[in-house]
Parts: structure tokens; sequence; C-alpha cells
């Protein structure tokens, strides 16, 4: 297969570090994982839609070292299991001359991911496209400290303002078009977080769905990954 499509899943969930174990699972020639970010303020769920292998259940416990490893092997590589009675304990990755080998945790030290149980209805939609994506980035950028954007809705405007807070603060504030709205006061998520997931996403286009109970539901679909991650509302001073 090709390693670019791989690493594209692995960095959908990864999150430039913010998520480093995951169970994978391949079934039916796909590569699914649900995970968490470590600081539980993101849930998610990527999936590769072509990976020619064997159905499985892979505990990866550090991804930011199978990324590393994967620097070794060339784009077109084969991907095996190391497997022992019926149990896998490797992920294998070849190229012509380089055999890269990833040892497996139990999946037992992966953590959990809480279901869902039912979702809020949302108040506001906004397409991701490449124009909200560069306005949102060049504004986390500009306020590289900040930890938070907010989502507000007066019933006419929709705005994005890094760095919300309810005292006077640096901030950067942009308009966004949404495909639906009502009017909603200021929720906030994880501005770091949610950067990592367009740069992640950043060949597909997606919609931002905001509830003013305090959910965000975030969804990227290409032809070759669907995304989708929820992010949990950040209590701001």
């Amino acid at each position: 297969m090709e390693k670019s499509k791989f690493i594209g899943f692995v960095n959908r969930y990864f999150l430039a570090g913010n998520t480093d174990s995951a169970k994978l699972v391949v079934e039916d020639n796909k590569l699914t994982t649900k995970f968490i970010s470590s600081d539980q303020n993101v849930i998610g769920e990527v999936v590769l839609n072509t990976f020619d292998a064997p159905n499985a259940e892979l505990g990866v416990y550090a991804t930011s070292q199978l990324v590393k490893m994967l620097s070794a092997v060339d784009e077109k590589m084969d991907v095996s299991f190391g497997e022992v009675d019926k149990k896998i304990f490797s992920i294998n990755f070849k190229d012509q001359d380089t055999n890269v080998t990833y040892m497996l945790a139990d999946l037992s030290v992966i953590r959990q991911v809480p279901n869902l149980k039912s979702l809020p209805d949302f108040d506001v939609k906004i397409e991701l496209n490449k124009e909200f994506a560069n306005n949102f980035k060049k504004a986390a950028n500009a306020l590289p400290e900040s930890d938070n954007f907010g989502v507000t809705c007066d019933g006419t405007d929709t705005k994005i303002i890094i760095n919300h807070s309810s005292v006077n603060t640096n901030r950067i504030v942009f308009k966004a078009t949404p495909k639906e709205f009502k009017q909603m006061d200021t929720v906030c998520f994880s501005a770091k977080l949610f950067k990592e997931i367009l740069n992640a996403n950043a060949d597909a286009t997606g919609m931002l769905e905001v509830s003013s109970k305090g959910l965000a539901k975030v969804t990227f679909e290409n032809a070759e990954y669907s995304s989708v991650y929820y992010l949990v509302k950040l209590t701001i001073a």
C-alpha cells in the first residue's frame, strides 16, 4: 500500500501528538479507530476506506514512535502482522530493502472511548472549506498562547473568537458564513486541537456543527477517509 495513505489515517487521530494511544481495527478491508485525546477534550472516529490486510485488532500505545519508524520505509510498502497462537503481537512494514517491526500493546492498556448516548440539536453549522481553515489557522497562529476559540451567533452574524474571555484580553474575531444558524451565546472549545483537526484533514472539506449545550461536531469526508470529532465545551473565566 502507499505509506502516505496510512500516514494520512494516523495523522487524523494522532493530531500532532494529542492522541498517542489508540486501538486500530481492520475489518472487511477497512481500517478504523475510535479514540480520545490525552486531555479528553476530543472524542473521534477515523476510517481509511481501503486497507488490504486481514481482520485484526491492533493496540498502538505510542503513535509518536510508530510515525518515526515509518520514516525508514519507502512510499510503496507491504503491511503484515506478526502472530503467535492466533494472537497478533506486531505490525510489519516492508519495502524492497527495509523491514520495520512495530510491537503492539495489549488492548487492556489502551484507554476506553466512551460512547455518546445522544447528541443535542446543533444551532450553528459552518462549512469547513479552505477559506475558513486559512482564516482560523492565521488567527490561531497569531495568538499561539490562546487555548480556546469561541463560536457565537446573534441571529444575524456568526463569529469565531480566538482567545475568548469574559475579561479584557487579546483576541481575534472573524466572521463565518454558516449554512444554518440560530441565535446562540458564545460556546468555547480547544483552539489547539481544532487547528490540528483542520491540519490533519486539509485534503477534505467538512462541517463544523455547534450546540449551545456545549458540544461541537466536526466531520470530514473524501474518497479515502472519513473523520468525525466531538469537541467538549471548555469553561472559560
